[in-house]
Parts: C-alpha cells; sequence; structure tokens
C-alpha cells in the first residue's frame, strides 16, 4: 500500500453543521406551574445532557432514569462521532479508540459551565436566560493540531508507513489527534460568554422549552465560531496509484 496526502475540505459551515446536528436531547414536559421551578427545569436539562447528572431532570419531568441516562449517552456519542469527522479519524470499528473518543467527549463536556437566571415575565410570557461558556478546545488546539499534521504528513513524505496497514495507519493519527485534545481537557478555555433566552412554554400544568431554544443552548456548549480550518494537510492513506 502506498501512502499519499490528502488535502482536508473542512471548512467552519461543515464544522457547525456537524455539531448542530443533533440527535435526541431531553425535553419533555415538566409539571407545575410555579415559575419558580422553570429555571430548575432549564438547569436540568443543562446538566443531564451534558454532564450525565439526571437526577433533578427526572423527578421535575417523570422520566426515566435509564432513558435519560441512553440520551446523555447518545449525545456524547454524537460528539464523539463529530470530533473523528472534523479530524478526519477513521476509528469507528476500532475497539480502542472508538470507546476512549466516547470517554474524551465525555470529558469535554463534563467541563460544560453555565448559569442559570431567575425566571421572569415580559408581556405575560416567562423566560430565563442561560449564560453559558463556549467550551473553546478546537480553538485551543488548533496550533497543536496543525503542528502535528503537518510533521505526520511528513512523516508519509519520508515512508515512515509505507510497512503500515492502513487500520495500523489510522491508528497511528488518531492516537495523536486524541491525545492533544485529552490533554488539553485538563486546562480547558472558554470562550466569550453567551446569552441565550429560553422562552418557557406553559400548557395547563405543564411547561416546557421548545426545540430552537434547545438548539440554541446546544449551539453554544461548543464554541465554532473564529475556529481556523482543522488542519490544512491531513494525512490520509490510499491505495496505490
Amino acid at each position: 500500500m502506498t501512502l499519499r496526502k490528502m488535502q482536508k475540505t473542512n471548512k467552519l459551515h461543515k464544522l457547525l453543521a456537524l455539531f448542530l446536528s443533533l440527535t435526541m436531547l431531553l425535553s419533555l414536559t415538566a409539571c407545575g406551574s410555579k415559575a419558580s421551578n422553570y429555571s430548575a427545569y432549564v438547569k436540568s436539562l443543562i446538566t443531564s445532557n451534558y454532564l450525565g447528572v439526571t437526577g433533578d431532570y427526572v423527578r421535575l419531568t417523570g422520566a426515566n432514569e435509564e432513558d435519560a441516562e441512553a440520551t446523555y449517552l447518545q449525545n456524547v456519542t454524537r460528539l464523539a462521532n463529530n470530533l473523528s469527522s472534523y479530524y478526519g479519524l477513521d476509528i469507528s470499528a476500532d475497539p480502542k479508540l472508538a470507546p476512549a473518543m466516547v470517554d474524551l467527549s465525555k470529558q469535554i463536556y463534563g467541563k460544560t459551565k453555565f448559569d442559570v437566571g431567575k425566571a421572569y415575565k415580559d408581556n405575560n410570557i416567562n423566560y430565563v436566560d442561560v449564560t453559558i461558556y463556549p467550551i473553546d478546545i478546537l480553538n485551543q488546539t488548533n496550533a497543536e493540531v496543525s503542528e502535528y499534521v503537518a510533521k505526520f504528513n511528513q512523516a508519509v513524505d519520508n515512508g515512515d508507513y509505507n510497512d503500515y496497514t492502513k487500520e495500523e495507519y489510522e491508528y497511528e493519527f488518531a492516537t495523536g489527534i486524541i491525545g492533544i485534545l485529552a490533554a488539553a481537557v485538563d486546562e480547558i478555555q472558554y470562550a466569550e460568554p453567551e446569552t441565550v433566552t429560553v422562552r418557557i412554554i406553559t400548557a395547563d400544568d405543564t411547561y416546557y422549552i421548545g426545540n430552537e431554544d434547545f438548539r440554541s443552548i446546544d449551539r453554544c456548549i461548543i464554541a465554532t465560531s473564529n475556529v481556523p480550518d482543522a488542519t490544512s494537510g491531513d494525512a490520509t492513506p490510499t491505495d496505490g496509484e
């Protein structure tokens, strides 16, 4: 097998598309009519989906705890898949790296930082302001990732991987990317805070937030603005000419 480089085409709009492709984020209806519960409900949505702390969400909505935990795992897996796609990693079938990326995604989401304000009324509509500090790991690691890819590509040019199988090659490349991201988690950086105003939709003795408001929250969890192209020279193995 001959190895050659392939230029990445990941632009910011593609990155945004990846991170906005929601699966099944939790937003079930909660019961009661007390405005004091609205903020707690919004907080429980975020902690359940991104931190995996489901207790308050289950209590407020009556959701099944196993379903809530499964949805959290689905959300984490979504991030793992998006990161793999963004960096061009072919690891979905790797018995070590696939779970390692899911574990890394748990750690990244575990750094979710936010503040939920008190509920208030405007024109007889209830709102809650959520201030989110976007996790800036993509921009934080971009320079190091770019340097790593440049060195990896040079090694490809030097023929260092000519004797590798495709699986060995993919493993080698992906291990480096995951290592860079994992090293950044302990000293995670945040972009400028963003405030999302969430409307509380009430009906009889129940309340909930709409999907678009939930999407707005999700857009802010991982910073994707002002992120340069991920890697300008991603190394990708192909069969011989």
